[in-house]
C-alpha cells in the first residue's frame, strides 16, 4: 500500500495515495482511476444528460457556488467551452469580472445502488460526472451573446431558437468559461453485485 502524499499543483493542493492516483489532463489527481472516462462521446453524453452546472467563483475569503442551466460546445479539437445566461448583473457578474479563475462540477442524477449480499457489501451509488476548471469571461458582444443563447436553448430544450429577438439576446448576461482542463467519472454500477431500486 502506498502512502499518502500531498503534492502542489499550480495555485491548488492535492492530496492522494501515491500507488492509486495519477495526473489527468493536468488537472489534479483521480484516486479511482478504474471508473475514469476518457472516451470524448461518453463525456459529450454525460454533458447532454445533465442539466445543472454547479459553478465555484473566487471571492475574498470563501468559494461562492451557483447552480444554474449551461450550454457547451467542443470545438475540432475537443476543447470544451461553456456557456451560462442570466440577469446582467448580480454578484456572480461581478465576482467573474475580479476573477474568471472558477471551477465547476456537472452531474448527471444518481441512483442508489443495493447489495445483492447485504452480509459482504456496502450499498453503493451508479452516476457520472464532469468537473474541471476554466476562465469564466462576461460576454458583451451581441453576436457571441446570441450564439452562446443557442448553445444553451439546444442543451436545454433540444433545439436552437429559430428567431431569437434581438432585446433578448441584448438584456441577457451571458457567461463564457473556457475550460482548460476536466475529468470526468463514473461508476455504472455492478449488476452481478448490486440491484437498482
Amino acid at each position: 500500500m502506498g502512502k499518502w502524499s500531498v503534492v502542489k499543483d499550480g495555485p491548488f493542493w492535492m492530496t492522494g495515495l501515491d500507488t492509486k492516483t495519477k495526473m489527468i489532463n493536468g488537472s489534479g489527481w483521480m484516486r479511482r482511476t478504474d471508473r475514469e472516462v476518457t472516451d470524448i462521446e461518453q463525456i459529450k453524453s454525460i454533458l447532454e444528460d445533465a442539466d445543472v452546472i454547479q459553478l465555484g467563483i473566487r471571492t475574498a475569503d470563501y468559494p461562492y457556488v451557483v447552480p444554474t442551466n449551461y450550454g457547451y460546445e467542443f470545438d475540432d479539437d475537443n476543447k470544451l467551452t461553456l456557456f451560462l445566461h442570466g440577469a446582467p448583473v448580480g454578484r456572480k457578474r461581478e465576482l467573474i469580472a475580479k476573477d474568471g479563475r472558477i471551477g465547476f462540477a456537472i452531474e448527471t442524477p444518481g441512483q442508489l445502488l443495493y447489495p445483492k449480499d447485504p452480509a459482504h457489501q456496502t450499498p453503493s451509488f451508479k452516476y457520472r460526472s464532469v468537473m474541471g476548471s476554466g476562465l469564466a469571461e462576461l460576454v458583451d458582444d451581441l453576436k457571441q451573446k446570441r450564439h452562446a443563447l443557442q448553445q444553451i436553448v439546444r442543451h436545454e430544450a433540444g433545439h436552437e431558437w429559430a428567431d431569437l429577438p434581438v432585446e433578448a439576446v441584448a438584456h441577457v448576461g451571458i457567461i463564457r468559461i473556457n475550460v482548460n482542463n476536466y475529468t470526468a467519472k463514473a461508476n455504472p454500477g455492478d449488476q452481478e453485485k448490486y440491484l437498482e431500486k
